[in-house]
This record gives C-alpha cells, sequence and structure tokens, in this order.
C-alpha cells in the first residue's frame, strides 16, 4: 500500500525518522514475540527438554526483549513531542490495565470468586492496551 497522505493507514504525519524508528521497533517487536511463542510452544509440548537447552531459549527470548526495549528507548527519544505524547499516554493505559486489572483478578481469585489466570494474560491484556491506545492517540490528533 502506497504511503500517501490519503491512505486509511496513515493517520498523522510523522517524519521519516520516527517511521524507520517505527519499523526498527516493530521488527525487534515481531521477533521477540515469535521467539516467545517458540519457546513456549517447545517447553510446553517438550520439543526442549528442561535444562541447559531451555535455559539458553530463554536467555534468546530476553536478549531479544532487551533489543526490543533499547529499539523503543531510542525511537521514544528520537520522537517529536506530538508522538511521544501519544506514546507515553499509550504506556500509561497499558500500566494501568495490568496493575489495577491484573491486582484486581489476583484479589479475586483469592478470595475464590473468579478462577486464578497465568499472568502471561496479564501482560498480554497491558500489551494490547498500549497499541490500541497508540492507534486511538493517532487517530486523535490526526
Amino acid at each position: 500500500m502506497a504511503n500517501t497522505n490519503e491512505s486509511t493507514w496513515v493517520d498523522c504525519d510523522t517524519t521519516p525518522r520516527d517511521r524507520r524508528n517505527q519499523r526498527r521497533v516493530t521488527t525487534w517487536a515481531l521477533a521477540w514475540a515469535g521467539s516467545v511463542l517458540a519457546a513456549t510452544a517447545a517447553m510446553t509440548w517438550d520439543w526442549l527438554p528442561a535444562g541447559a537447552g531451555a535455559v539458553v531459549a530463554t536467555g534468546v527470548v530476553l536478549l531479544l526483549g532487551l533489543g526490543t526495549a533499547r529499539a523503543y528507548w531510542h525511537f521514544l527519544r528520537q520522537a517529536d513531542e506530538l508522538r511521544r505524547h501519544i506514546e507515553m499516554g499509550a504506556l500509561a493505559a497499558g500500566f494501568a490495565v495490568g496493575v489495577l486489572g491484573g491486582m484486581t483478578w489476583w484479589l479475586l481469585a483469592q478470595a475464590g470468586s473468579v478462577p486464578e489466570m497465568d499472568f502471561a494474560w496479564v501482560f498480554a491484556a497491558m500489551l494490547l492496551t498500549q497499541g490500541l491506545g497508540v492507534l486511538v492517540g493517532r487517530r486523535r490528533y490526526a
């Protein structure tokens, strides 16, 4: 799809530097997410036995996660003020969903009102909320 201002996918103007940095973050994030899925599947289905192999796989996931965080930090430092404002608002929303939602669910589970939940769902909710927050913020300021 062409990158024009008439495009449905371009919702607010960004600089070439922001687009390049965003692509870098996206590439790192996809590699990180893929490694999490691969390591989880390998450990869940015993393709990768516990021990050194699982530790190495976890180390690879950690390194890719650190690369993602570094790329995002670089993106935020170089982004213009509006883009940084949008990203920080989205991060705050994701954090709030994770902390408030996660703690509330945990307390309800302790009370026996809801089933216990794997904490990975809290992280997934945080990431989805942050991503949605960026989309909403970019549309708001388009």
